[in-house]
């Protein structure tokens, strides 16, 4: 490596804005370094009970009230690898949500040949593939040990807007960990993130520098890059696979897998189809069918569940000559030691199967412990701007919580302040009176106000921006009724408004006195009209 790890991995810091199909728009907390805290909440999430020492354990409160408790350790093979991972939301209990996650392989097939590798299996994460990080690769952060060397960085981010109004925002807070692995040219920052919000968000950053190249410029393989013209740097694809026991709930054998699908119709709408399943699956991404992937912790409508919605999909490596099992997305099966994995398996477990597809092999699911296995990827065309070393492009996926929170969690720490009106009055007036007014309420929080009113004289209306307009009709005594609302509560107030008749008006005088009033108005208007042929008095 010609640069140190501080240099790699600070510059690509300020580069962790991600893109999948949505923009993995949280992915890579770590980006946003101006707003990073370490220190602990004062959040009442109690601690959960893990099976793991000291060392190996990591406990995040955030200022929502939310809390993260997980266990983790490093292996050769696969470098960072988590368990027992829990979620406490705002005011709840505990929610057992992994069992264990990992990533299960990072396969590597470059486009001039069938030869492809196996970074896992092959080299590994770990190890002595694992880099030593310093303090300035986690300046606002906390290094955790390896053995002996700081290899893992851990810290909390306060990260993008989990709720916004035109007029109010409320930020989230994440727990974000991440090593760094340099097998052969390419170096691999390894990040789980876990939001506030209940997601959990695993992502990889590609960097380092190009490894592979031809002399033959001619090969539609790759690109020339800038000022090495007899050097065709050659295209490959990176496919990220990683492996998830859920254990939702209490147990780990009553979880349920689905699959939800917005079928196209001919008059442009979409027809919801659920399915649920109940043998070992292997699924490719559909994007014409919007597909959504949940397991839940039971059958009911509201069980806690987590969603996978596959939006990163526009680069998918499919050979399956070579490589069956690259056909597909996303595998479903029976939790086995066995299946450690997603290719090269019987590579270290001689005895077992050798990948995910064959792992597949029709078994129930039904009162089973379920492991997801998740391939993410995309295709690298060198660029100029790769050389000397390429800035770090980031893929992932979001696991999402349903049925795990009442509401936005952005607020479950910003209490609502209810609107006040300013001082109402009560009012006066006449019959054919026009009316503009506008009524006026404050908003600690500054939301958009709405407002409405009962009991208004017949002409008189107010618009949901608290002006009242029109004209008054009847004459009446009126009790009006205001509510002012914001996006979560309303103030009430009342004024009585007086309408009286207009009082008729006596004329008095003689008509000579109308004749001269009307001559005065004729010629003053024939002063200022102009016209041909008419001389102005005075010319």
């Amino acid at each position: 490596m010609n640069l140190s790890i501080s240099q790699r991995v600070n510059g690509l810091i300020q580069q962790l804005a991600l893109t999948t199909g949505l923009t993995l728009h949280r992915l890579m907390g770590i980006a946003l370094l101006a707003c990073l805290s370490t220190s602990t909440s004062t959040s009442t999430a109690q601690a959960v009970e893990l099976n793991c020492d000291a060392h190996s354990r990591i406990s995040e409160s955030f200022d929502n009230g939310a809390r993260w408790d997980l266990c983790w350790e490093s292996r050769i093979r696969e470098n960072l690898v988590l368990s027992e991972v829990h979620y406490t939301p705002p005011g709840g209990e505990p929610l057992r949500v992994l069992s264990s996650a990992r990533l299960s392989q990072l396969h590597v097939a470059y486009d001039d040949s069938d030869v492809t590798y196996n970074d896992v299996t092959q080299y590994g994460l770990g190890g002595g593939y694992l880099q030593t990080l310093s303090a300035a690769d986690c300046p606002l952060g906390n290094l955790l040990n390896v053995q002996t060397r700081p290899a893992i960085c851990r810290w909390r981010n306060q990260g993008d807007a989990a709720y916004r109004t035109a007029n109010r925002a409320a930020t989230t807070q994440s727990l974000n960990l991440f090593s760094v692995s340099q097998v052969g040219a390419y170096a691999y920052i390894i990040n789980w993130t876990f939001h506030d919000d209940g997601a959990v968000e695993p992502g990889v950053g590609a960097t380092g520098a190009l490894q592979r190249s031809s002399s033959d410029t001619k090969l539609p393989f790759g690109r020339l890059l800038q000022g090495d013209p007899d050097t065709l740097w050659l295209s490959h694809t990176h496919n990220y696979y990683w492996r998830l026991d859920f254990d939702l709930g209490s147990a780990a054998n009553d979880d349920r897998f689905s699959e939800t699908r917005y079928v196209p119709q001919s008059d442009g709408t979409r027809i919801r189809q659920t399915r649920r399943f109940r043998t070992e699956q292997a699924l490719s991404i559909q994007p014409e069918m919007q597909q959504r992937w949940q397991i839940s912790a039971s059958d009911g409508e509201d069980s806690p569940a987590y969603l996978i919605e596959p939006t990163h999909l526009g680069h998918r490596f499919v050979r399956t000559d070579v490589e069956p099992y690259s056909e597909y997305d996303l595998f479903v099966t029976v939790a086995s030691d066995c299946e450690r994995f997603a290719s090269q398996n019987a590579r270290f477990n001689p005895d077992c199967l050798n990948d995910v597809l064959q792992y597949v092999d029709g078994q129930s699911i039904v009162d089973e412990d379920i492991v997801l296995w998740h391939r993410v990827g995309f295709h690298h065309m060198p660029r100029s701007e790769d050389q000397r070393h390429m800035h770090a492009h980031w893929d992932g996926f979001v696991m999402q919580a349903q049925n795990v929170l009442p509401g936005t969690s952005g607020l479950s720490g910003l209490p609502n302040q209810a609107p006040v009106w300013q001082q109402l009055i009560d009012r006066d007036g006449e019959t054919g009176a026009d009316i503009h007014t506008q009524l006026q309420a404050d908003d600690a929080d500054n939301d958009i106000l709405s407002y409405s009113a009962t009991g208004l004289p017949p002409g008189v209306s107010l618009s949901t921006r608290g002006h009242l307009h029109g004209r008054l009709q009847q004459a009446g005594l009126y009790t009006v009724e205001v509510v002012v609302r914001d996006d979560h509560s309303h103030a009430v107030e009342s004024f009585k408004w007086t309408v009286g008749e207009v009082a008729p008006v006596t004329r008095k005088g003689g008509g000579a006195a109308s004749v001269l009033l009307l001559l005065s108005a004729g010629v003053l208007l024939a002063w200022r009209r102009p016209a041909t042929g008419i001389m102005h008095p005075g010319s």
